[in-house]
C-alpha cells in the first residue's frame, strides 16, 4: 500500500516537474520579449516596469544589451509537453504558435539530462544544460 502511494505520488512530482520547468523558462523567454517590445516602443524602465507588473531592477536587468537570460533551455520535459504548453500560451494568438520544438532532451548513461537547442533544419547545439549544474 505505502509503494502504490510512493509511486502515485512519484508520478505526480514527475508531471509537476515537466510543467514547471518548461513554465519557468517560458515565462522568462516571454518577459524578455516584452521588455524588449516595451523598449522599442519607447516605453521607459518604469514605465515597462509598471506595466508587466515586476521590478525595476528585472526590467533593466532584461533592458540590457546582449542579456540572453532567455537562452537557457527548459532541464525537463519533452517534444510534445513543450507544445501543449506553447499551445496554452498563445491560445490567444494560434499564429504566434512555434511551427517545432525549439529543444532536443536526451539522457546520458549516467541518467544525466541534456538539453540542446535545435535550429531549423538539422540540430544545432547553440546550448547545452547538464542535470547537474
Amino acid at each position: 500500500m505505502i509503494m502504490t502511494e510512493f509511486t502515485t505520488t512519484s508520478q505526480a512530482f514527475e508531471v509537476a516537474r515537466v510543467r514547471a520547468s518548461i513554465a519557468q523558462h517560458e515565462e522568462t523567454r516571454l518577459l524578455h520579449m516584452a521588455v524588449y517590445e516595451a523598449r522599442e516602443a519607447g516605453m521607459s524602465v518604469r514605465e515597462a516596469s509598471t506595466a508587466l507588473r515586476v521590478p525595476k531592477s528585472t526590467v533593466a536587468r532584461h533592458w540590457r544589451e546582449g542579456h540572453h537570460c532567455a537562452d537557457v533551455p527548459p532541464m525537463w520535459g519533452t517534444p510534445e509537453e513543450y507544445m501543449e504548453a506553447e499551445r496554452a500560451i498563445w491560445a490567444h494568438a494560434p499564429e504566434r504558435i512555434a511551427r517545432q520544438v525549439p529543444y532536443v532532451w536526451t539522457e546520458g548513461e549516467d541518467r544525466s539530462r541534456i538539453v540542446r537547442a535545435v535550429a531549423a533544419g538539422p540540430a544545432l547545439a547553440v546550448r547545452t544544460r547538464d542535470e547537474r549544474e
